[in-house]
């Protein structure tokens, strides 16, 4: 027996031998013994790890469930008859099915409400299925499922023992041999797939501002050089929209907000940006004034994930706190960019980031993004700064090139942009000193006959009010102090990388954040006490 083999578990392990081996299925007690442990090596629970041994067994020996004898179903969670109640319906919410994982076993109160045709001979059923939370994708398997009832839209049901399956970071539940289905005796109002998130607008894409659509009846596609793809050369009609980039610091998303949506967050109207495009003889004027006007401002927002947009319903202007949704929702999975998330960091610890690298899959690809790694023990690529814009200047020989300091907590960190940041160069031209910005930029490091420079290059640059300078404060404090406590817990990837090339010294960025803590009471009363999860 191996050493981490208990008496418990061995017990167990010949328990179910004897009960498969009553039903004329011979499994060693040693291969049972072997499956808990290694999920107990894990830290599943014992019961846990029984279960899912059993059932592994099941599936493994492709047993119908008529096969099985009450004790086998007993132990494995599921009786097979189709009576959900035989073993007490454990009820979990559809939203709470990406915290379990991938290949869980579950049970679900929620309605059908749309079936889709099968691609595929071993698919039985497919489609959507819903409850007060969440919605989501369903497939019943077509092999030994017979016994199961065929479901019907606008119908719900008590499914017990489906199974979670989670691919690209979306969730789904699949019924096998092992569910049973009855008609449930309490119908549920299923969501309309609405989520909420919480974020900060970190850029506008292509395509946002002041729009033409084609005016054909039911086609709404936007024109490209007054053409529509399917009906040709039109005279289009006049939209406003924003595709806005939302960032909580771990995750960027891509969000759609309609005219309706854009007015509420930026106050300009459909006629507003008609105006103020016809007075410029240019309708770009209306994206840069918008980007201006919402780059740096934290938003909650509600609606459904439509393609690979979260399409706006509701939205209102927040202040951080660590209460907000964030963007960490597994239904989000869609609309998730490959951008890499802007993070919250204090000038002091930008200062000391001196190291910078490329990922070694990365190496040849001269367009592959550049890392830099934080003594606080992350790789960052963009961040968001928030503070007093406290001078400016043209430093260019030849051409414009324009240099701005940032009081970005307790020290000033450098922004430079030149003929590529034409918006970030324009903004540091014309913006009067003090003024409150919020820069969204990538890390930049120069040597010097003194050591390393750093600094930011600015893609966008907004200015902000003092509310917003504080809101990113508490935001950036507490994601420090993550970093910080993964750094110390030994959680971080980038611990033995940090102690090579900062030698794990972060006691100037720990006197940074309780310094920054301190210049914000009480108005910082969203700070961690303690270090919040890590980033």
């Amino acid at each position: 027996m191996c050493a981490n083999i208990t008496t418990d578990v061995a017990q167990r392990a010949e328990d179910i031998s004897d009960e498969f081996g009553e039903m004329g299925v011979e499994i060693p007690v040693s291969s049972i013994e072997e499956r808990i442990a290694a999920m107990q090596e894990f830290s599943v629970p014992i019961e846990a790890a029984v279960e899912t041994t059993v059932r592994n067994v099941i599936n493994d020996y492709d047993l119908e469930s008529n096969d099985l004898s009450d004790g086998v179903k007993a132990v494995a969670g599921f009786v097979g008859t189709g009576n959900s109640s035989s073993r007490g319906f454990d009820r979990i919410a559809l939203e709470d099915i990406s915290n379990l994982g991938d290949e869980e076993w579950v049970d679900v109160r929620a309605q059908i409400v749309d079936l889709w045709e099968p691609h595929s001979d071993s698919m039985r059923q497919v489609g959507l299925i819903a409850d007060e939370t969440a919605q989501m994708k369903f497939v019943v398997w077509a092999k030994n499922t017979d016994s199961l009832p065929t479901l019907e839209e606008g119908v719900t049901y008590d499914i017990t023992s489906a199974v979670t399956n989670e691919y690209e970071g979306k969730y789904s539940i699949s019924l096998n041999k092992a569910s049973s289905v009855t008609e449930s005796e309490e119908a549920v109002e299923p969501t309309d797939g609405s989520i909420r998130a919480t974020g900060t607008l970190v850029g506008l894409d292509e395509g946002s501002g002041l729009i033409k659509r084609c005016p054909s009846e039911d086609c709404t596609r936007v024109l490209q050089n007054g053409r529509c793809s399917e009906h040709g050369d039109v005279d289009g009609v006049f939209d406003l929209r924003l595709k806005a980039i939302l960032d909580d610091g771990n995750r960027a998303v891509r969000t759609l907000f309609n005219a309706e949506m854009t007015e509420a967050v930026s106050e300009v109207s459909l006629d507003d940006a008609m105006e103020m495009a016809s007075e410029a003889l240019d309708p770009s004027v209306v994206e840069t004034e918008l980007r201006e006007l919402l780059i740096g401002r934290t938003y909650d927002i509600r609606g459904p994930v439509i393609g690979e947009y979260f399409l706006v319903d509701e939205v209102e202007e927040i202040s951080y706190s660590g209460e907000n949704a964030g963007l960490s929702n597994a239904f989000l999975a869609d609309a998730a960019t490959q951008r890499q998330p802007a993070k919250r960091v204090f000038a002091e610890e930008l200062n000391m980031a001196t190291h910078s690298f490329t990922r070694p899959e990365d190496e040849g690809d001269d367009r592959a993004p550049k890392f830099t790694l934080l003594p606080s023990g992350e790789a960052v690529n963009r961040v968001l700064v928030v503070g007093a814009l406290i001078e400016t200047s043209d430093v260019g020989d030849d051409s414009e090139f324009w240099k701005g300091r940032v009081m970005a907590g307790g020290e000033v960190v450098n922004i430079y942009a030149g003929q590529y940041q034409q918006e970030p160069m324009a903004v540091l031209r014309s913006t009067e000193t003090p003024s409150f910005v919020a820069v969204v930029g990538k890390v930049h490091q120069y040597e010097t006959d003194a050591g390393v420079n750093v600094s930011i290059q600015p893609e966008h640059i907004s200015t902000v009010d003092g509310e917003i300078r504080d809101s990113w404060m508490v935001e950036t404090i507490n994601a420090t102090r993550a970093r910080l406590g993964a750094l110390e817990g030994g959680e971080s990837d980038a611990a033995d990388a940090v102690l090579s090339v900062y030698n794990s010294d972060i006691s100037a960025i720990e006197a940074a954040v309780q310094a920054a803590a301190e210049n914000l009471a009480p108005a910082g009363s969203d700070i961690e006490s303690e270090p919040a999860p890590a980033q």
